[in-house]
């Protein structure tokens, strides 16, 4: 058993040994311990809220990149179905300690793998495939995409967020071949990216992608996918391409199907970033550690849904007419009675999506602010 320099906590109903000089908040960093991150608690509860709704009995699930376990051994425990559970890392200090976390919570029926992921999924066919790498997944999407059975998801976490942001456009151009643009709305185009890869990428092997979950949290962007076979739906997914459009003279936005300017960012997904009919049934639990906290972005999402790309923030409102913004909640209610589609994002906290042009929208901020 170990011991000496790990410590237990616990997420959910899941008791987890852990090197006891592990990350607590931030992105983390590499160390010579095997990897885990406190502040991930979050993404991991959300992904026991999205297991507790699509899984099913029988099926073969599989964490590619482990670690400690936290996630695998958290969806074998705690989603309340009977399936093979496969947890793999290539790092055998990690294999073993996944092994002792799994007796910890008397999963005996787990099996731990210790080989290159890729290998992994070379050799077999799963029906949910999650990769957390730390930095960019890019190494094992193809793999991934190849492995995934027809009508299987997989989950993908990119904390490579510098690159997607616009920071690093040649970086992001390399690893995802599309061209990344600081813009206001650079968290969500990051994330369109991500997906519009997916798209492209399983479009190469006849498959489409259909997004059932992709959004934005703290240091990372995260994507679950469904994956489906046929030529004519991956040609269809392609369509939903297209690229992002951003004039910062009048903060007009949006995503055109052709690039306009060398500076639209893209290719990237122009589609719906959720399942509405998913969150519809998803609900966060008074077992899991953020519960309040995915409640409340369970509602943002859940507003999100149908709504256009690009969304506005009200700092930036606020900048180009010189006056002091309103309370967002109140902001998008006077829209609504206005008769615009509008809502929160959960890209900013002070963020909004409507379908209004900016140039509208500009007209109803200066109206509401002059009557306050």
């Amino acid at each position: 058993m170990m011991s000496d320099g790990f410590a237990k906590v616990r997420e959910g109903i899941t008791d987890l040994l852990v090197p006891e000089s592990f990350c607590r908040k931030g992105p983390g960093t590499r160390t010579g311990d095997v990897f885990y991150n406190r502040q991930m608690e979050f993404g991991r509860d959300i992904s026991v809220v999205f297991g507790r709704e699509t899984f099913k009995e029988g099926q073969k699930i599989l964490d590619g990149l482990a670690a400690t376990g936290a996630r695998g051994l958290r969806l074998a425990n705690e989603c309340g179905v009977k399936a093979d559970f496969v947890l793999n890392d290539r790092d055998l200090r990690a294999a073993v300690l996944i092994k002792e976390n799994a007796e910890l919570n008397s999963l005996g029926h787990v099996q731990v793998q210790c080989c290159d992921l890729r290998s992994l999924l070379a050799g077999q066919q799963f029906d949910y495939i999650d990769v957390d790498p730390f930095g960019t997944p890019i190494d094992f999407i193809d793999s991934a995409l190849q492995s995934c059975a027809n009508g299987g998801v997989i989950a993908i976490t990119a904390t490579d967020t510098a690159p997607l942001y616009g920071t690093y456009p040649r970086t992001c151009f390399r690893r995802y071949g599309s061209r990344s643009a600081k813009s206001p709305f650079a968290h969500e185009t990051g994330l369109r990216i991500l997906t519009g890869y997916l798209v492209r990428e399983a479009a190469k092997h006849d498959r489409a992608v259909e997004p059932l979950l992709c959004y934005h949290a703290d240091h990372y962007f995260r994507c679950y996918v469904k994956i489906i076979n046929g030529a004519v739906k991956a040609d269809s997914a392609i369509k939903k391409m297209g690229f992002a459009t951003f004039d910062r003279k009048t903060l007009e936005r949006g995503i055109s199907p052709e690039r306009l300017t060398d500076k639209d960012a893209g290719p990237l997904w122009s589609g719906p970033l959720f399942s509405k009919d998913l969150l519809r049934s998803m609900r966060a639990t008074g077992d899991l550690g953020t519960a309040a906290r995915c409640s409340k972005v369970l509602e943002t999402w859940r507003e999100e849904v149908g709504m256009p790309p690009c969304f506005f923030g009200m700092d930036e409102l606020a900048q180009k007419t010189k006056l002091a913004p309103p309370r967002l909640l109140e902001f998008v209610a006077h829209l609504v009675d206005a008769g615009a589609k509008a809502s929160r994002t959960h890209f900013d906290p002070k963020g909004l999506k409507t379908d209004l042009t900016a140039g509208e929208l500009l007209d109803e901020y200066k109206r509401l602010a002059k009557t306050r």
